[in-house]
C-alpha cells in the first residue's frame, strides 16, 4: 500500500510538471518584482544643448537611471559627436536629422520593446516628427518604432513667429555667435532656399500675415503637421496609437512666440505678433478636422496639457521628478520606492477635454 501511495505521488509529481511545462498552471509568483525591466526614455535635447551636457541632458539621463533601477535612458545625439550636436541645433536639415534619429534609434536593441520619448523645446516637434514617421511599430523587427507615450516641454508644435532669444547663450561665445547668425538669416529671408534648407529655426519658422508662402516653401512643420491639402495618413495614424500625449508649457515663456505654440496654439492668420491673438488648440482646423489624431487622443482621455512655472525651460530636479517623470515617465504600475524598488502604483491621466469642460462648470 505504501509503495502504490508512492508511486501515486511521483505520477502526480510528474503530470503537474508536465502541465506546468504546457502553461496550465500559473508561475509562481516573482519573489522580487522590483527586477522588472522599467520602460527605457529616450530624449531629443533643445537649441544650444546636446546629448552629453554633465549639466543638462547628461544631468538628467544621470538622476533618472540613478533613480529606478534597471532604468535605459537614451540621448538623441544628432551627428557623430557633442559638438556636432550642439551646431546642428542652429544649423542643418531636420528632416535629415530626423531620418538619421530614426535608423539610429531601430539600430539600438535596447529599444526594440518600445520606450517612452521626451522632447525639450525644439527636440518636442522634432521627436514628435519621429513618431509620426517611423512609429507604429508592434512588434520587434517590424522595422517601425514603437513608442508608447510621448512627453514634450516648451516645443514649438505650431512654429514660432518671432525668432528665439540668444540671451541664454551670452555666458558662451560659440553657442552665442551660433545662435546669432541663425536669428539674422531667419530675420533675413526666413522662406528662402539658404534659410530654410540650412538655418533650423528657420525649419518651424511661421509667418501668420504669409502663410501661403510658409505652406509652400517651409520644408519641415507644414508636412509635420498635415497642414497641406493633401493629408499624409499614416502621421495620423501613428500618433494615435500612443497611450499618452504630454505637451507642457511654460507659463512665463518668451523665447517661444507664442509660448502657446507648446500647447499647438498659433497666432490668428493674418494678425501681427503684437496682437497677441491666439488660436487654441481647440478652435484649431487642425484639431477640429483632426488632421493629427490630436482631438481623438484628446476624447479617449490620452492628451494631456499643463503648464511648468517660469520662463522657458526652467525647471529644477524636484519639479521634473514630481510632475513629468514619475506621473508620465515610469510605467503606471510602478514608481520608485524609497528603498530604490519599484513599488505598485496607478496613474490616472485627465483628459484635456474633460478638464476644460470641469474649468468652465466650475465657473
Amino acid at each position: 500500500a505504501m509503495r502504490l501511495a508512492l508511486v501515486a505521488a511521483l505520477v502526480a509529481l510528474a503530470a503537474s510538471r508536465a502541465e506546468g511545462a504546457r502553461g496550465l498552471l500559473p508561475p509562481p509568483p516573482d519573489p522580487e518584482p522590483s527586477r522588472r525591466v522599467p520602460t527605457p526614455i529616450v530624449m531629443w535635447h533643445g537649441m544650444g544643448d546636446n546629448c552629453c551636457d554633465p549639466v543638462s541632458m547628461g544631468h538628467l539621463k544621470s538622476v533618472m537611471e540613478s533613480r529606478v533601477p534597471g532604468l535605459y535612458v537614451h540621448n538623441v545625439m544628432v551627428g557623430p559627436n557633442p559638438w556636432v550636436d550642439a551646431m546642428e541645433g542652429f544649423f542643418g536639415d531636420v528632416n535629415h536629422q530626423v531620418e538619421e534619429q530614426c535608423a539610429r534609434l531601430l539600430a539600438e536593441p535596447r529599444l526594440a520593446e518600445g520606450f517612452y520619448a521626451v522632447g525639450f523645446s525644439q527636440g518636442s516637434q522634432f521627436m514628435r516628427a519621429v513618431v509620426q514617421r517611423c512609429g507604429g511599430g508592434e512588434r520587434p523587427g517590424d522595422g517601425r518604432l514603437h513608442v508608447k507615450r510621448l512627453v514634450t516641454m516648451g516645443g514649438q508644435h505650431a512654429g514660432v513667429s518671432d525668432l528665439p532669444g540668444c540671451v541664454a547663450y551670452e555666458g558662451n561665445a560659440t553657442l552665442s555667435a551660433y545662435c546669432r547668425a541663425a536669428e539674422a538669416a531667419v530675420r533675413a529671408a526666413a522662406y528662402s532656399f539658404p534659410a530654410r534648407s540650412a538655418v533650423v529655426q528657420a525649419q518651424y519658422f511661421r509667418d501668420p500675415r504669409d502663410l501661403d508662402k510658409y505652406l509652400a516653401r517651409n520644408p519641415f512643420l507644414p508636412d509635420v503637421n498635415n497642414e497641406k491639402p493633401v493629408k499624409n495618413p499614416k502621421y495620423k495614424a501613428n500618433l494615435v496609437r500612443l497611450e499618452r500625449l504630454v505637451l507642457i508649457r511654460f507659463s512665463e515663456d518668451t523665447i517661444v512666440v507664442p509660448k502657446d505654440s507648446a500647447w499647438f496654439g498659433s497666432f490668428r492668420e493674418g494678425t501681427r505678433v503684437e496682437d497677441d491673438d491666439i488660436v487654441p488648440l481647440r478652435e484649431s482646423k487642425l484639431y477640429q478636422e483632426d488632421w493629427l489624431g490630436l482631438r481623438l487622443l484628446d476624447e479617449a482621455g490620452k492628451l494631456v496639457m499643463f503648464d511648468c512655472p517660469g520662463q522657458h525651460m526652467a525647471f529644477g530636479d524636484d519639479w521634473f521628478f514630481a510632475n513629468v517623470f514619475e506621473p508620465h515617465l515610469l510605467d503606471d504600475d510602478f514608481q520608485r520606492g524609497e528603498s530604490g524598488g519599484l513599488l505598485r502604483r496607478r496613474v490616472e491621466a485627465k483628459s484635456f477635454l474633460a478638464a476644460s469642460r470641469e474649468q468652465t462648470q466650475a465657473m
